[in-house]
């Protein structure tokens, strides 16, 4: 994110054993390819459990969708509908920046400097093989500066240039703090500040906020035996799209804590009418034991003050321009109409709000997006992105100022796998090039090593989920590539 939250309560850092911190003219559309590419695999087909049964879901299959709004070339392309029942319709976290506010971590935590990598292509000016000539200097400036994205995006475009190794890139993934807290801040009361009930789904969520003026801090997401939602997740969701390099957003996330005696003050000190009936779902709080006190553990994050739901599971509306050898885009006015027409009765309000939204986006760039957002859900085993029920589509992807942001991922990197997210991977066949090299590229075992530190037993076989994963989608794009040519596939 590039507006950085502040905590605005005093903190200090308690290290924990064994945890965190814990445009255009109408397109001529490409015929569907599935059938003739190779589609990706569960992996580990003896041990898959299926989601369905692991979460008490209904991962139906595909259906044939029509609206009267879709354009001629949507109408005569193949045309699919996800239809994913979840145990939970949650009403999506809302997580918003406080902007201007004083940030009192520490002086390692409070870097002002905050973006998404995004790696441009080859160097340009740089022959193949030669380091360019002042890479070495300002690579060290942007470390000196406390820019530790900027830093990774001149490593990564260095690498590519066969002269040097990732160490240089490994070297600002760990120098960012924001990637490498392995200490929860602990939350203490301070002046107005409180907790209130947050949630609309099954799982517990809150809200930090100042109650004098009501504004918002940060979404909470607590550790929980609702193993729907993980709060190690989130916070690992996030850090992935930091390194990896994604086109679309996600908000800052990290973890903090609270003591039990400080968590129910801040709670008690909220006016919501809606807490006193939500202590109720607080009998499914973790509470650790940290020298005899009871502490729990949360993700913390980043309020989003403004966004509006995406309905990404009317995949007949999007997914036809994800088709290798796509060169014209529809106009964004269509392209959303297209979208909203198979929502819910009143999405079709949402189209004025996601213009004004996109601002200079075209059609393609969000579709880098959709494509971006994709491929880090297969990768992650994230289920929960598609709302089952059709009133609420939109409810877990959200469109904010700049496009497509993933506010809740707590349902991401569970330790059994989710034949769904195989699904919506093979329904795209076009990608990013710079997300796919740096997927390519980047050691695994050293990527986890930043998204799940001190993994349980649990987090482990996610880990492993992970690395298989990771195979089967470069093995799935290899695919598509050797059929097509990478300028068809690696569009973006």
């Amino acid at each position: 994110m590039k507006n950085h939250f502040a905590l605005n309560l005093v903190l200090s850092f308690v290290a924990v054993t064994g945890l965190y911190g814990c445009a255009g003219s109408k397109p001529q559309p490409v015929a569907a390819t599935e059938s003739a590419v190779q589609t990706v695999q569960p992996a580990n087909s003896g041990e898959i459990q299926d989601d369905a049964a692991a979460q008490n879901t209904n991962d139906s299959g595909l259906t044939a969708q029509q609206t009267a709004s879709v354009s001629d070339e949507v109408q005569s392309a193949q045309t699919y509908a996800v239809n994913d029942n979840t145990s939970e319709n949650t009403q999506q976290i809302q997580v918003v920046a406080t902007s201007g506010e004083a940030q009192s971590v520490t002086a390692a935590t409070a870097h002002p400097t905050h973006e998404t990598v995004i790696v441009t292509p080859e160097n340009s000016g740089a022959s193949a093989g030669v380091e360019q000539p002042d890479f070495r200097s300002e690579f060290q400036k942007l470390m000196d500066a406390g820019d530790f994205a900027a830093a990774r995006k001149v490593a990564l475009d260095n690498l590519k240039s066969k002269k040097t190794d990732d160490r240089d890139f490994w070297a600002a993934v760990e120098a960012d703090p924001l990637l490498n807290e392995t200490l929860d801040a602990t939350v203490r009361p301070h002046g107005t500040n409180s907790l209130s009930a947050l949630g609309g789904g099954s799982t517990v969520s809150l809200k930090y906020q100042d109650s004098a003026d009501e504004s918002a801090k940060a979404a909470i997401k607590p550790d929980q035996d609702l193993r729907q939602t993980m709060y190690r997740s989130e916070i690992a969701y996030y850090r992935l799209c930091q390194i990896l390099g994604c086109s679309f957003d996600t908000p800052v996330t990290r973890p903090v804590r609270w003591t039990k005696s400080d968590f129910n003050t801040l709670y008690n000190a909220s006016t919501s009418k809606k807490n006193a009936g939500y202590r109720s779902k607080f009998e499914h709080l973790i509470w650790a034991n940290e020298g005899g006190n009871k502490v729990l553990y949360a993700a913390y994050k980043e309020w989003i003050p403004t966004f509006i739901g995406f309905p990404i599971e009317v995949t007949s509306a999007w997914t036809i321009y994800e088709r290798p050898g796509t060169t014209k885009y529809p106009d964004l006015r269509t392209f959303y109409k297209n979208i909203l027409a198979g929502g819910r009765t009143n999405a079709m309000h949402d189209l004025s709000k996601l213009i004004e939204y996109t601002g200079d986006l075209t059609t393609r760039d969000i579709l880098q997006q959709l494509s971006d957002l994709t491929l880090i859900d297969y990768l992650t085993n994230n289920w929960d992105r598609y709302s089952g029920a059709q009133d609420n589509y939109g409810a877990n992807c959200h469109f904010q100022p700049g496009g497509i942001i993933a506010i809740d991922n707590g349902a991401a990197l569970p330790a059994w796998h989710a034949p769904r997210v195989v699904k919506r991977l093979n329904l795209v066949q076009t990608f990013s090039r710079d997300l796919v090299y740096n997927l390519r590229t980047l050691d695994p075992d050293k990527l986890l090593e930043h998204l799940i530190p001190n993994p349980t037993k649990e987090e482990l076989k996610s880990y492993e989920r992970f690395k298989e994963r990771r195979a089967e989608a470069l093995k799935y794009i290899n695919g598509l590539i050797n059929k097509y040519g990478e300028d068809k596939v690696l569009i973006y």
